[in-house]
């Protein structure tokens, strides 16, 4: 992603939305703003809509990309992400939805200065009151309409009274505003922030009245990959979903998501699937890599210098440079040693190595090597 524009970036954010709500997702009665579910289900609809509407017009925008700063920080470099993210959060975590005559969000300025304790970086309490200005004559330009409230100049939340949010297509959108707020402060991800969750219309965590990791379907979550990544995971998770209970750790954009995939008999990790933006990979697990004679054969180069000079030790798998006092919070062993075309390697059983998915021969041969782990995990364990 080294020459990635902003409209490369919001056309990987729009694939990133969620496509659509399953018919059997049930809200958490916490969640359910006291609306039927075919409201709610209406507004995270509406919600998503509005979503691509607003990736198209950034994607043609004014706003600018700060190239000087490193590839890596991605926020830093596309800040309109994080801000317009921390508008929108603000007012639906804090608006009261009133439904009569029409939905609208009810808004007191000084609440949008609270910031949420989760949340990492106090974004409004850092806007510039122009870059404030600049930010609602876009939402404005989408169809947000803001009644009793002046943004054409200066915003100085602090002396903003009372104001109410409306939108002219589709009222139900506010509905969908409110969810998504509730679902960015309802979960605890590794990295999150305000757009996390609420900028993908992400709705899982309604699924939880308390702040957990939700239970994901990757399906969910792949439509940002090339296609031949994307059948390769979908038919993977349709084996391993059979035996293994799915886990998905939900990062920021451009890191879709960490999804784990643990044996239900023995709670034993079989493989970790990491969907990024480039460079998506495959973590297996090397438990029972003694059985996999066969797989070793059919190892290519590339994968061969990946696990060269690249051991991961996490404490317990190698006696190299370990103190007596290290434990692997995962128990006892041994890294599995092997010697391939006369050189030795170490394959750590706990954090294995870390196999990228851009080449279809070695997804065959990482596809093998997963069901060898699971058929021998089930085996050992009936």
């Amino acid at each position: 992603m080294s020459q990635l524009n902003l409209t490369d970036f919001c056309n990987h954010l729009k694939a990133a939305v969620i496509p659509h709500t399953p018919d059997d997702f049930v809200i958490a009665d916490a969640f359910t703003l006291g609306l039927p579910d075919d409201e709610l289900k209406a507004g995270i609809t509406a919600f998503r809509s509005f979503l691509h509407g607003l990736y198209d017009a950034l994607a043609s925008s004014r706003f600018d990309v700060k190239t000087s700063i490193k590839d890596g920080t991605l926020p830093a470099r596309f800040p309109i992400i994080e801000d317009l993210g921390a508008i929108l959060f603000q007012m639906g975590f804090h608006g009261k939805l009133e439904t009569e005559p029409r939905n609208e969000l009810i808004i007191y300025g000084k609440d949008m200065l609270h910031v949420s304790k989760m949340q990492k970086y106090k974004h409004l309490n850092k806007m510039t009151k122009m870059r404030k200005v600049e930010l609602f004559d876009f939402l404005s330009e989408l169809g947000f309409f803001f009644e009793d409230a002046d943004f054409s100049e200066n915003v100085d939340f602090s002396k903003v009274g009372m104001f109410y949010v409306q939108y002219e297509n589709d009222d139900s959108l506010l509905i969908g505003l409110k969810l998504m707020a509730l679902a960015q402060s309802n979960v605890k991800a590794k990295f999150d922030r305000y757009s996390t969750m609420l900028m993908r219309g992400d709705f899982y965590p309604l699924a939880n009245e308390k702040p957990k990791l939700p239970n994901v379907n990757i399906a969910e979550y792949v439509n940002t990959q090339p296609l031949d990544i994307k059948e390769w995971v979908i038919d993977l998770d349709e084996t391993l979903s059979q035996y293994c209970k799915a886990t998905g750790e939900l990062r920021y954009f451009l890191c879709d998501g960490v999804f784990t995939y643990t044996s239900r008999k023995t709670k034993n990790v079989i493989c970790k699937i990491y969907l990024r933006a480039k460079n998506s990979s495959v973590i297996p697990n090397a438990n029972h890599f003694e059985k996999s004679n066969d797989i070793l054969n059919q190892l290519t180069d590339t994968m061969i210098n990946t696990m060269r000079n690249k051991h991961k030790n996490c404490g317990n798998c190698s006696e190299l440079n370990k103190p007596y006092f290290i434990k692997c919070p995962y128990g006892g062993g041994e890294p599995y040693r092997f010697t391939l075309n006369g050189e030795d390697f170490e394959l750590c059983r706990h954090n294995g190595f870390e196999f990228l998915l851009n080449n279809g021969a070695e997804r065959n041969v990482l596809r093998k090597w997963i069901e060898m782990e699971l058929h021998q995990v089930n085996s050992n364990y009936a």
